[in-house]
């Protein structure tokens, strides 16, 4: 029948049902809003379709107490209504993972015609590779963008959605705040526009290389408690700033959470279902949004959502994850949804024996019927997972997300992107701990919450604390991560609150103070000619600055924070190191990357170039030192060799490398308080040093490869003679030391750390 033009009639349900969900044609749009305008009647039953629908469960349960006819109607009307909440409210997979959709069921006539051979087309100026997926209001592209030389991911609004003014709306709008809210745990929006020839509206986001959750657990069954932690504790740092910023997902689930290769960083994607915070307040559509088997039971009574939904799907994603099962999977959705509302889940730890008693208690926490008997942010269950890592001694304190430190205060906190609050974990479990262990994670976690950004109480000084340094840097803006060496005795300093500053190491006065940047600033390095300082520091690209004009020169875009950055020896080169476990070898002046080292799991956390500039020491999260060789053989551009040599014997996080000046040897450092040396060579130990008394943070060789400097948690500087790793000098500052570095004449020793003072001593003298 065509589409009236009035309606004296009440229209179906059904009809009206359409309405809501924008599934009607403009015409019949008009025509049942002006029948609803005038109709009391049609108003209330558009109200009950819109409104609250917190009688579902009832209904269900009643009608489960008297089984009607098999003529029934009722038997019918259930079908349809889960065929329909199928439609409404299933979607496919992101689409940033390869799930193929058959050309024929798509059109891409939107699309201009392509430049290029095998390309389906052109959007804009990305020239579009391939179609990867279809999200709950889009088509997901695979493109690639010739202005900044990378492949993105382009959700362009469904075709069949463009003439509803509703769904270009919310596209947009969800767009627009989704792009507004950046963090290394959420896909990455860049940009969003909408296409002149065909007039859609499009986003631009970072291309994930990897796999879903939903795939992993498809593919290799249930996870491991320690990665299950860990997806959690990510997983909870992305959604605390996307609550930050006003957003709620609305659709956790496996589909949505992306593992990126190779270290399996979470990424959450397709915030196509959520809403700002306001608008959710000013509209209500009645639009169930979500998926069954995820929901909270608030959002599946369709009642008004918070945050805390979120917390409950994330639940019931680990719960899957650790499992292989969703706590209340069934044959159908609203089986599903009654089994939300009315059933409790078995705890964890009765069906899996490895899952610890936190983890378990941890995922019945977020699985409360209730939202006020969860975790109340998202911030506190990332620090719950944060602790829990650091007792199973499988995070480093450097790893631990900014929301850990957030606390109560997440969303004022989040706006002035606090640094890292590594402290809070770095009481974790010691072989020698034994019962004490739980009391100093207690102490720190109580540290962590009280909000507070003063430390704990330093250690006593020895009454000896060593040799004086010749000269104090008191850098009064937090603790010290990074110091390089400049001509004519000066000295960089990078700084927790994001400063930069250069001084004089001869008569200690401050030179000058760099544009400050956006959080710590975690690496600094000074290219052979004393021409560049490059840095790299929280939420901010690898910067180059001129050291003539102390201005910055350029930026180098990296898609992931980068954790450390130094210069070959001869400047031609830069190599990075991000937090992805991805190192890269940059033609820097160009901006383009030769070479891409991979290997690592979790954080770079330091790189060191030998003299010669042919190889390269890499360390991560994981305990492994890699060598790589990069005169040796060919590799395709933007690829790289393997690893020559990797070393393995550290235990935990290996936070310093270092090679000798003759490239002989290879020093190195981590969690497990040791300084190691090693042949060059063949890979072979030479010394194990049990240097400090908790991690060390840093090493470098002074005295043209006579001695080692290093720098511990436990506030002591130590100078060790190579040949036989006996220690020659030791200095207490009373607080945790983060980096030492000698300047180029080999005697000049520099160390820096939570005090927020350098302080440099000449170790002739």
């Amino acid at each position: 029948m065509a589409d009236n033009t009035t309606t004296t009639e009440c229209p179906p349900l059904s009809d009206l049902e359409r309405l809501v969900r924008g599934r009607c044609t403009d015409a019949r749009t008009a025509c049942l809003c002006d029948h609803v305008g005038n109709c009391p009647a049609c108003q209330k039953r558009l109200d009950a379709i819109s409104g609250s629908a917190s009688g579902l469960a009832d209904h269900l349960r009643e009608a489960s107490t008297e089984i009607p006819a098999n003529n029934s109607a009722y038997w019918r009307a259930l079908a349809e209504a889960e065929e329909e909440l199928r439609r409404t409210a299933l979607f496919q997979a992101n689409g940033l993972i390869d799930t193929p959709i058959p050309q024929d069921e798509l059109k891409l006539d939107f699309l201009q015609p392509p430049d290029k051979l095998n390309r389906l087309g052109k959007l804009a100026q990305f020239d579009v590779i391939r179609v990867v997926g279809r999200g709950g209001m889009g088509v997901v592209l695979h493109a690639y963008d010739p202005s900044l030389d990378r492949d993105v991911a382009i959700k362009v609004i469904d075709p069949k959605l463009a003439n509803n003014e509703v769904a270009r709306q919310r596209f947009c709008r969800e767009a627009r705040a989704a792009a507004a809210v950046t963090h290394d745990n959420l896909v990455a929006v860049h940009q969003v526009n909408e296409d002149e020839p065909s007039g859609l509206p499009y986003l631009v986001m970072q291309l994930i290389n990897g796999e879903s959750l939903e795939q992993r657990i498809r593919r290799a069954g249930k996870m491991t408690a320690g990665e299950v932690a860990r997806l959690g504790m990510q997983a909870a740092a992305g959604l605390a700033a996307a609550h930050a910023g006003g957003l709620i997902h609305r659709d956790i689930k496996p589909a949505n959470i992306l593992l990126e290769a190779p270290v399996d960083r979470v990424k959450l994607t397709d915030f196509g279902l959520a809403r700002a915070v306001e608008d959710v307040k000013l509209t209500r559509t009645g639009f169930v949004a979500g998926s069954p088997l995820y929901m909270a039971p608030e959002q599946a009574r369709g009642d008004e959502v918070s945050a805390r939904a979120d917390l409950f799907s994330l639940g019931t994603v680990l719960y899957e994850a650790a499992t292989g099962t969703a706590p209340f999977d069934a044959k159908t959705p609203l089986t599903v949804l009654r089994r939300v509302s009315d059933e409790t889940q078995m705890p964890l730890m009765r069906i899996n024996p490895d899952i610890p008693k936190w983890l378990s208690d941890a995922v019945d926490k977020l699985l409360q019927k209730e939202a006020v008997n969860r975790f109340q942010t998202a911030s506190e269950v990332a620090a719950v997972f944060a602790a829990g890592l650091v007792e199973m001694r499988l995070l480093s304190p450097l790893d631990v997300p900014a929301e850990v430190c957030a606390g109560p205060r997440t969303v004022a906190r989040r706006a002035l992107r606090q640094p890292i609050c590594w402290k809070a974990v770095a009481c974790r479990v010691r072989p020698w701990a034994g019962g004490a262990v739980l009391g100093a994670l207690v102490i720190g976690l109580l540290w962590m919450f009280t909000g507070t950004d003063k430390p704990a109480p330093p250690e006593p000084q020895p009454a000896d604390p060593g040799p004086a340094p010749r000269v104090t840097l008191r850098g009064a803006s937090g603790t010290v991560w990074a110091t390089a060496f400049l001509p004519d005795n000066q000295l960089v300093m990078g700084m927790e609150d994001g400063s930069i500053k250069i001084w004089n190491t001869q008569s200690g006065e401050l030179i000058n103070q760099l544009d400050k940047q956006d959080g710590n600033i975690w690496t600094a390095d000074v290219s052979s000619d004393g021409k560049f300082l490059v840095t790299a520091a929280d939420e901010s690209d690898v910067t180059f600055w001129n050291l003539k004009t102390f201005r910055r020169e350029f930026p180098l875009a990296e898609s992931t924070w980068t954790k450390v950055a130094v210069f070959s020896p001869d400047g031609t080169y830069l190599a990075t190191g991000n937090r992805s476990g991805v190192v890269k070898v940059w033609h820097w002046e160009q901006g383009i990357p030769y070479a891409q080292l991979l290997g690592h799991r979790g954080t770079i956390h330091a790189l060191a170039y030998s003299a010669d500039g042919t190889r390269i020491a890499s360390t991560g999260s994981h305990g492994t030192i890699k060598v790589w060789d990069l005169k040796k053989g060919e590799w395709e551009v933007g690829g790289g060799p393997p690893p020559s040599l990797e070393l393995t014997l550290h235990i935990g996080a290996v936070y310093g490398v270092a090679f000798s000046p003759d490239g002989s040897k290879i020093a190195s450092a981590g969690w497990d308080g040791t300084v190691r040396i090693w042949n060059a060579t063949n890979g072979t130990q030479l010394h194990k040093i049990a240097a400090h008394d908790g991690d060390v943070w840093s090493v470098a060789f002074g005295g043209n490869g006579k001695w080692i400097a290093s720098a511990g948690s436990d506030g002591y500087v130590k100078l060790w003679d190579v040949d036989t790793s006996k220690e020659v000098f030791s200095y207490h500052t009373g607080r945790e030391v983060h980096v030492v570095r000698f300047a180029p004449d080999g005697t000049t020793l520099a160390a820096g750390g939570r005090d927020g003072t350098v302080r440099v001593w000449d170790i002739r003298k």
